[in-house]
């Protein structure tokens, strides 16, 4: 029987976070998967454009091999890991992404928000069994490109979750990797 594949998604560098934990956690996984797992991890530009881009040409490169599940990473300025419940399909906010395009700059076609189909309730329990300090479900994605993954992960018909993990100057990436292969071993359980 193969490994599962898990398709985990993470960010670089934006605004004023030179180390982005989301796109640390994800090449460390990819590097060195838990036992069960295939990890194909991609860190993605911060646009709005260029990450679902990137993220379509990631996932063309790994065919005919399609992931069992995506996995998207994100960093916000919390101190909690935050289950992220919806996408909506307009992003709404002002800030500028790395190439300098706002959300309401974006001709995208309107729809409903999409929810993701993972039981959240019992990912935070485990999340917090794990090592999670602080766990919470969020019900706003930020409007931001993290919204724009997350919606563009849902679309793919993919079973998709998104989770914003800490930044670094809360809790260092190597105390937030192995609460992560924690969350990769159960979503690959089942």
């Amino acid at each position: 029987m193969s490994s599962q594949l898990i398709f985990l998604t993470g960010f670089g560098a934006f605004e004023s976070v030179e180390r982005n934990p989301s796109g640390e956690l994800a090449l460390a996984l990819a590097a060195n998967p838990p036992s069960g797992a295939a990890i194909e991890g991609v860190e993605l530009p911060v646009t709005f454009r260029g990450a679902p881009a990137a993220m379509d040409a990631a996932l063309k490169a790994l065919a005919p091999r399609r992931p069992d599940r995506i996995l998207s990473l994100g960093v916000h300025p919390g101190t909690s890991f935050r289950l992220e419940t919806l996408a909506r399909a307009q992003m709404a906010t002002g800030r500028p992404d790395n190439d300098g395009v706002v959300g309401e700059d974006l001709d995208l076609p309107a729809g409903p928000d999409l929810r993701t189909t993972a039981d959240l309730a019992d990912i935070g329990a485990f999340l917090a069994a794990a090592g999670a300090r602080d766990v919470e479900i969020s019900t706003d994605a930020g409007g931001y490109v993290c919204e724009r993954v997350f919606r563009h992960g849902l679309e793919s018909g993919i079973p998709a979750l998104f989770l914003h993990v800490p930044a670094v100057a809360v809790m260092a990436v190597e105390d937030q990797l192995p609460v992560l292969r924690a969350l990769v071993r159960k979503l690959i359980a089942g």
